[in-house]
């Protein structure tokens, strides 16, 4: 790549300030970039810096983090047409930029320095740096006129008492017959304010806080708390309920948080369920269903629809709902919220509704022939059944049952050719079949199981030829075409072998350990669309790792994923498939017991770990709601390391590599004049 040029077509124009005759913060800026001779077009990621004239101090930076003319951390994310491009700097809603300060000018040679990525070369220094000269603001305030600021000129305010000589003012308030005493006042800006600091103003809002005075999301956000349920709506994520802080007190109330618009809208409390936790809630496209959980009367079997649309609630009628209880299964049908199994007072349940939203009426789920009371089962909704499949009721179980909710039947599921009794194992759904396989029973590890198929109420036992060996807190996904088992523990060692099932041959393919990763228990395991990306887990000595690999099943060749740049070693960190990279945020530090805040990328195209950045970024924590909105991962609430439950969050934007927070609420700064 040739290294793109710039060129500068308007170094600073005039905006308007907050107030009258100031001069502006910002500074408009644009250039030209070219990438191998041609104009780019798209979206190309900036860094920007004012330094001085040999380069070797910065004055600031977009982001705050440039010394002695360094590349900034963060980068700002801009629109180019033809080649051309515009910023305003210091424009502090942009992520990645701060605001630059009036001190940047008092040094007498100020230039910019600017760094440009097109998202394929990474990011390169445009040279020369280009020189700020003055502008019309300061040009003019050099030369005024004699006798040109009459009193018109003048704000209220804007003289302060240190500029007058002494007795001068109390001598012409006198003559008016007024005390020369000023009167105070009060001034909220949402800014930090030179201009009131000039005009006699000291800023009281800092004794206020401990914590740094910014501008924060505009709205409310539901208080801190954990075990809340949240669903993604398609524009909004919703919290609702939950346990407040030191994990005391059931809450009914919660919020809806737009990205677009870095806003809280509250969940209104009128006519809302109750209190409660470990209830389930469902998104039927256009509402959530709350039902269910408990708080300290106990168990509910009562809830509540809400419209994000029209901030209202609808009683979820109880009248012939499901006995209470908690902890309970739900799925969504695309008409009806089934219902089924859960705790209460008596203990497991076997029975269950269906809910339909448009009539507000509920239908039992029959009982006749329903798989017997049981938790740590299976469930799987196919799109006209919900198929229920093993678990724990004392024993080990290996029976289940296909629920139909338009003939409210159940179809008992054979047991011919059926798994053998077992917890911890894998269960994939193909689109048309029931994958079991792998896990322990009370006779041990267990290297075998079925496919069941719905349509035929028929299970086929999976060929052991070629299967990996027995084992529990393995990875597996799911391609399309293969189920991939990889890892776990054989009850002597962790392993790094595994094996693809294909259940249209009723075949497994050995996976080469030629090059793969060493082995680990609950590996983080995504299927890109055409690799297998493997990292992280517990690994030998029961510690964690921060290596991993990329499985070519077509070649049957792993590629190791390089540490360089990659996570720190953790545990129960979130990784999340973004379409083109692996996210990999949070979790725990397991010897400290300390929660992280950082994470990186993973690039499968070039092999590469980008840093996600610690700015702006939530403080570490666990037991908090994630959601991917498709361009964005959104992290709020849960619980930190003193106990406290978190209302804060972030949103965390790949294409840009940035943070936008989710404060609380939103703070402006308090000034006073004495």
């Amino acid at each position: 790549m040739n290294t793109p040029f710039i060129r500068l077509l308007a170094v600073l124009l005039l905006t308007a300030a907050a107030l009258h005759a100031q001069v502006p913060q910002l500074i408009n800026y644009q250039g030209r970039v070219a990438v191998d001779g041609l104009n780019f077009d798209g979206t190309g990621q900036f860094k920007f810096a004012f330094v001085s004239a040999a380069g070797s101090t910065t004055y600031w930076s977009n982001d705050g983090t440039s010394t002695a003319g360094a590349e900034p951390t963060a980068s700002v994310a801009l629109t180019v047409s033809k080649g051309l491009y515009s910023v305003l700097l210091g424009d502090a809603t942009l992520p990645g930029m701060t605001i630059v300060p009036a001190t940047v000018f008092t040094h007498g040679d100020v230039h910019l320095r600017v760094w440009f990525n097109d998202g394929s070369h990474g990011f390169q220094l445009l040279t020369p740096d280009k020189r700020i000269a003055a502008v019309g603001y300061a040009m003019i305030a050099d030369s005024v006129i004699d006798g040109a600021i009459t009193a018109a000129k003048l704000a209220d305010g804007a003289v302060t008492s240190a500029k007058l000589a002494d007795g001068a003012a109390a001598a012409n308030l006198a003559a008016a017959g007024q005390s020369g005493v000023p009167s105070g006042g009060l001034v909220l800006s949402a800014t930090e304010n030179p201009a009131l600091v000039d005009a006699g103003y000291v800023k009281i809002a800092a004794t206020m806080t401990t914590v740094e005075w910014q501008q924060r999301v505009n709205g409310t956000p539901p208080t801190s708390r954990r075990d809340h349920t949240a669903v993604w709506t398609g524009s909004e994520m919703i919290v609702w309920g939950g346990i407040g802080d030191g994990g005391i007190g059931n809450l009914n109330d919660g919020g809806r948080y737009n990205p677009t618009t870095n806003s809280w809208t509250a969940v209104t409390t009128t006519a809302a369920p109750a209190v409660r936790r470990h209830h389930t809630a469902v998104w039927t496209g256009s509402e959530m269903i709350v039902w269910g959980g408990y708080n300290s009367i106990g168990n509910l079997n009562d809830g509540g629809r809400y419209n994000p649309t029209t901030n209202s609630w609808t009683e979820v009628t109880n009248t012939a709902a499901p006995t209470a209880r908690n902890d309970h299964k739900a799925v969504w049908t695309g008409s009806e919220m089934i219902v089924w199994g859960g705790y209460n007072a008596n203990g497991l349940l076997n029975d269950g509704g269906r809910y339909n939203p448009t009539t507000n009426a509920w239908a039992s789920v029959t009982t006749a022939g329903a798989p017997t009371a049981r938790d740590g089962n299976t469930v799987v909704w196919t799109g006209t059944e919900m198929i229920v499949w093993g678990g724990y009721n004392g024993n080990q179980l290996s029976d289940g049952g296909r629920y139909n909710p338009a003939t409210n039947n159940w179809t008992a599921m054979t047991v011919t050719a059926a798994p053998t009794a077992r917890r911890s194992h894998t269960a994939v759904w193909t689109g048309t079949e029931m994958i079991v396989w792998g896990g322990y029973n009370g006779g041990g590890l267990l290297s075998n199981g079925s496919r069941y198929n719905p349509a035929s109420n028929m299970w086929s036992v999976v060929s052991s030829a070629g299967a990996p060996s027995a084992r529990h807190s393995h990875g597996a996904v799911w391609t399309g075409a293969e189920m991939i088992i990889w890892g776990g523990y054989d009850g002597t060692n962790r392993v790094n072998t595994g094996a693809r099932y294909n259940p249209t041959t009723d075949s497994w393919t050995t996976i080469s350990t030629s090059e793969a990763p060493t082995g680990r228990l609950e590996p983080k395991m995504v299927w890109t669309g055409g690799e297998l990306l493997v990292w992280g887990g517990q690994g030998g000595a029961g510690g964690y790792v921060n290596t991993g690999g990329r499985y070519d099943p077509i070649n049957d060749v792993w590629t190791t994923i390089t540490t360089n740049g990659a996570p720190s070693t953790r545990a129960h960190a979130t990784v999340i498939w973004a379409g083109n990279e692996m996210l990999v945020w949070g979790g725990m530090l397991p010897l400290e017991s300390l929660y992280v805040n950082d994470g990186a990328r993973y690039n499968p195209a070039t092999g590469t770990w980008t840093v996600i950045p610690t700015l702006s970024a939530p403080v570490g924590r666990g037991g908090n709601s994630v959601v991917w909105t498709g361009s964005e991962m959104v992290v709020w609430g849960g619980l930190g390391a003193d106990d406290a439950n978190f209302s804060d969050g972030g949103r965390f934007n790949a294409s840009t590599n940035s943070w936008v927070p989710i404060h609380p609420s939103k703070l402006m700064y308090l000034y006073q004049r004495p």
